[in-house]
């Protein structure tokens, strides 16, 4: 990205003076298609992480906005499939012990 502020940059110019940007509708629909992609691509290359039980990720050229975006997701799902495979680790030890 030219910016790493491109959407805070784009919101800030388009509210405050839409009449001095020629086709100011079709940038602010453009500036939207480009967010829904790159925060599309996060989602599915946060999903393809967790499904590969991974330990640590690099993040490269992203902006702080798209990294906080799902801030609050990313250390739940973790923490909800650390629980699920302790309590399958567990089980299966239970069980080993039984027999």
């Amino acid at each position: 990205m030219p910016c790493e502020h491109y959407l805070v940059v784009a919101q800030l110019v388009l509210a405050s003076a839409p009449e001095d940007i020629p086709n100011s509708q079709q940038v602010k629909t453009l500036v939207k298609d480009i967010w829904d992609l790159r925060i599309s691509k996060l989602r599915s290359s946060v999903a393809e992480f967790i499904q590969s039980e991974g330990t640590h990720a690099k993040l490269d050229h992203l902006t702080l906005l798209e990294i906080n975006s799902i801030r609050p997701f990313l250390p739940h799902a973790l923490d909800q499939l650390h629980r699920l495979s302790k309590a399958t680790n567990n089980s299966a030890l239970s069980q080993t012990q039984d027999f």
